[in-house]
């Protein structure tokens, strides 16, 4: 029996990868791109995201993510998006030569436009922005893997650190 999908594929695929490995913070797993768009939803929504998530509950799990003041067709976007990532990265998984994916990056802006909208309604710690923008996919990331996934996906693997610059998503 195959379990029912909840909000999108993509979406259920990210947070069973999030689930295997949170407890394996230097897993591969845990640093893919499907995880990482947890772990940034974790830190604008709290692990309150995973709670409503396992209770499959879709007015639950969508006001929250609304919470403060996302829009509802930015978030079906995001949610459209995301899956256009996932279903464009399965196809490519079988591919010898990679194509980039126009996807990546617009997945990550849905992200960081939710940081910020939080941000407009409420203080956030310089720390969780810190981490926020620490998990972005760019060429400019400290991180090895998140780099070079960026160079290796990304049409302009600088677009997302210039866009959360602009939207001062930067700490330090």
């Amino acid at each position: 029996m195959q379990d029912s999908i909840f909000v999108s594929k993509a979406l259920d695929e990210a947070m069973k990868l999030y689930n295997l490995s949170k407890n394996k913070k230097e897993s591969l797993d845990y640093n893919k791109f499907l995880c990482v768009v947890i772990r940034m939803l974790v830190l604008i929504y709290g692990e309150e995201l995973i709670t409503v998530y396992n209770l499959k509950d879709l007015t639950l799990w969508e006001s929250l993510i609304m919470k403060y003041g996302f829009a509802k067709n930015d978030y079906d976007a995001f949610i459209i998006t995301l899956d256009k990532y996932y279903n464009f990265d399965l196809r490519q998984q079988k591919k010898s030569i990679k194509k980039k994916n126009k996807y990546f990056d617009m997945v990550q802006k849905y992200l960081i436009d939710m940081i910020v909208q939080k941000r407009s309604i409420q203080a956030i710690d310089n720390n969780i922005i810190k981490e926020f923008y620490d998990l972005l996919f760019t060429a400019n990331s400290r991180d090895f893997y998140r780099k070079s996934t960026a160079v290796l996906l990304a049409y302009d693997p600088y677009e997302i650190d210039e866009y959360a610059k602009k939207q001062n998503i930067v700490v330090g």
